[in-house]
């Protein structure tokens, strides 16, 4: 195997981890629970013996509103990074002919 292409291999396999990684990351952060501070306990189920009608509303805190800065800054930096590495990829040839001119 060429130098070239293990250093393309090698560039490929870190700018996978690199996506893979940068990917997961805001899927992990949004699965946190929300808690309202120190001290805060989760509820347990309420004991009733009568059902009570279900009532559903929408709730929007702030937080939600935060995810969408969080998202366009991960796709810049999916972006920055799948630049650098695409660069790197086409700058690769150039460098073994410099190289070679020595």
């Amino acid at each position: 195997m060429s130098a070239r292409h293990r250093l393309t291999r090698r560039s490929t396999a870190v700018l996978a981890a690199l996506l893979i990684t940068l990917t997961a990351l805001p899927a992990i952060a949004s699965a946190r629970p929300y808690y309202d501070g120190p001290g805060y306990t989760l509820a347990g189920p309420a004991e009733s013996s009568a059902p009570v009608p279900t009532i559903v509303r929408t709730i929007v805190r702030e937080e939600a509103v935060r995810a969408l800065p969080i998202a366009l800054a991960g796709a810049a930096l999916i972006i920055a990074i799948a630049g650098t590495g695409y660069a790197m990829i086409r700058i690769a040839p150039l460098r073994q002919q410099l190289r070679s001119q020595h």
